[in-house]
């Protein structure tokens, strides 16, 4: 955390998000491996200013991402995006309902449904844990350039202190993986 600006935030509370975000994601992980069948985890959540957004659209590892956004109403509220490698998007397609191309309604479906009980999941344990009721918006399905898209979604002061909280999401073998991104919302103060 050294040198990142948190605007009015102490340790404790960057450390809360942290916890919130990892806690979310664990129950993400489960969720992701119940679907897939197959054991995932999640790395430890990783806090980095909210403008310094990695560019993977251009990683030949991670190429052309899709991601699944959200926003979430209650509790420390905020936006949250699952953002999966293009090749993953092609797999989890492939899992969920067949060889369907990924922009095929079924596919598109398929995979808005699966950020939705992902983030679900997320929405519930933060709750749970802040003793609030938190709630995801209906899923927005980018299937393209989805760092580019969720980047432009944030607006300058929306983010709490500029935090961007992120962990990776996957299986032990690698072949589905993926990031969970949370941006708190404001930080009345």
């Amino acid at each position: 955390m050294t040198g990142l600006s948190t605007r009015g935030l102490d340790e404790a509370q960057v450390d809360r998000f942290r916890e919130l975000t990892s806690i979310g994601a664990g129950h993400a992980a489960n969720a992701l491996a119940a679907m897939v069948g197959r054991p995932c985890s999640m790395d430890v959540p990783t806090v980095l200013a909210v403008d310094a957004v990695p560019d993977l659209s251009r990683d030949a590892q991670h190429d052309d991402p899709m991601g699944v956004f959200f926003e979430l109403q209650g509790g420390p509220g905020g936006r949250i995006a699952l953002i999966f490698p293009g090749e993953v998007r092609d797999r989890l397609v492939q899992l969920l309902v067949g060889g369907r191309s990924p922009d095929s309604e079924m596919a598109e479906s398929a995979l808005r449904e699966l950020g939705n009980i992902l983030v679900s999941h997320v929405a519930s344990s933060i709750g749970e844990t802040t003793g609030t009721l938190v709630v995801p918006s209906v899923p927005e399905l980018v299937l393209h350039d989805a760092e580019a898209a969720f980047a432009n979604r944030l607006q300058p002061g929306e983010a709490n202190a500029g935090l961007r909280i992120e962990t990776e999401l996957g299986d032990r073998a690698g072949e589905i993986h993926g990031r969970l991104v949370y941006v708190p919302a404001p930080h009345e103060g």
